[in-house]
């Protein structure tokens, strides 16, 4: 609905059959445009691959990854730190196809292999000689050398470990019977004890279903069972690990730097690109998908002879919708950020270079007026958040994202 700008009564927003803006004090009243086309763009599908990528590779490792950035509180912040740290090293690996990191194919839930920074903080790498030694698709273990050297101390120094109560973590990520891949963490906590395998207690996260470390010829190794069902293919060289030391020092957390290593990840961008819809167009206030060969025929006709769009599941808008005349070619601006999200989430806006990006949050269509977007914008309650880009006398179609507040872990870009 419309709602009042001023104790003057001027509207900004939108009803059932008009949108309402105000211009230099004026109330400005137009009928509500229908049924326009929303390009989906190679730009714009290849933004959402990504985005989506980076977004289920956190939902699958946040059981670590949401307190593993030194100088990060837990949650929010190390999030947006995951986030940031791996869209620059997925762009890296997008633009020279060097293989390191997989990409999410259209709607897929599972996560993809890639070479995702974990943990970042000033201590030394932790494990630096750790590997896993086998992997057994039958009974779904992997059996990882952790370290080496004769009794405690030894061993607690190649962990990292320092002082009582300091932990290392061995993060795993494996391939599963399902396509996809699973991630589970063993952690090692350093006690006072009389020997080696008394000095550690161990605890499990995410997939692992139990972990039995054993200390035998002076290594520490540990077999990990997981929960899912291996892929019948899975291999050592399939099946990646990574090793974080964390230390409290005057009540702060110190972290080291941890990363996956992974070559020849799958899918490549290319095959994760083919399965989203190009080309297609979205028809707002009508539904139905618009493409490329009806262009000569300008609009489906109000009868919705078009096919329902397969996306709009639940009512929700998750692709960008034009609700202004004034298109241009300028682009819409991606609107990101997870959801459903459970206490908070941050939503990020990009646009076109030097556009300026104007947004709403009420689910209101965004004018020339709205809100000028500089930084991410942080919901705390169920909201449709809608953006607009402006430059040089152009207005982009409006972008707009659905973000519920509620439990789980799924992620729509």
């Amino acid at each position: 609905m419309a709602k009042s700008s001023s104790y003057f009564g001027l509207r900004t927003g939108s009803t059932k059959s008009l949108t309402f803006s105000v211009v230099d004090g004026k109330q400005i009243t137009k009928d509500r445009v229908e049924r326009i086309k929303n390009p989906r763009t190679f730009p714009q599908m290849t933004q959402r691959c990504v985005v989506a990528t980076i977004g289920t590779a956190y939902a699958a490792m946040k059981s670590i990854c949401n307190h593993s950035f030194e100088k990060k509180t837990a949650g929010m912040q190390c999030m947006r730190e995951f986030m940031s740290e791996n869209l620059k090293h997925i762009q890296i690996s997008k633009e020279y196809d060097n293989g390191l990191f997989g990409f999410t194919k259209y709607q897929q839930a599972g996560l993809v292999p890639g070479s995702y920074i974990i943990s970042k903080g000033s201590l030394p790498d932790a494990c630096p000689d750790a590997c896993i030694t086998s992997v057994s698709t039958a009974n779904g273990q992997v059996v990882v050398e952790v370290a080496s050297g004769s009794g405690t101390l030894s061993i607690a120094r190649s962990l990292g470990c320092r002082n009582f109560k300091d932990t290392c973590t061995i993060a795993i990520m494996y391939p599963k019977a399902d396509g996809y891949y699973g991630f589970g963490a063993v952690r090692f906590t350093y006690k006072e004890a009389d020997n080696v395998l008394e000095s550690f207690s161990v605890s499990a996260f995410g997939d692992v279903a139990a972990a039995t470390p054993a200390y035998v010829s002076d290594t520490l190794k540990v077999e990990v069972q997981m929960s899912d069902n291996f892929a019948a293919d899975a291999t050592v060289s399939n099946t990646y690990m990574a090793a974080i030391t964390s230390r409290m020092v005057n009540g702060n957390w110190l972290r080291s730097n941890a990363q996956f290593d992974v070559t020849d990840a799958t899918p490549t961008l290319a095959e994760a690109i083919s399965t989203y819809p190009i080309g297609e167009e979205r028809i707002l206030n009508g539904g139905g998908i618009f493409t490329p060969s009806q262009e000569g025929s300008h609009l489906p006709d109000q009868g919705g002879s078009t096919a329902p769009d397969p996306n709009n599941q639940n009512g929700n808008e998750n692709q960008n919708q034009n609700q202004n005349q004034n298109q241009g070619s300028l682009a819409s601006p991606v609107i990101s950020g997870l959801t459903p999200f459970e206490e908070t989430t941050e939503v990020t806006i990009t646009g076109p270079d030097g556009a300026e990006i104007r947004y709403t949050t009420d689910g209101s269509t965004p004018t020339s007026e709205s809100s000028l977007y500089s930084e991410a914008v942080t919901l705390s309650e169920t909201a449709t958040v809608k953006a607009i880009a402006i430059k040089d006398g152009q207005t982009s179609e409006v972008a707009s994202k659905l973000f519920t507040k509620g439990n789980g872990d799924s992620i729509e870009d």
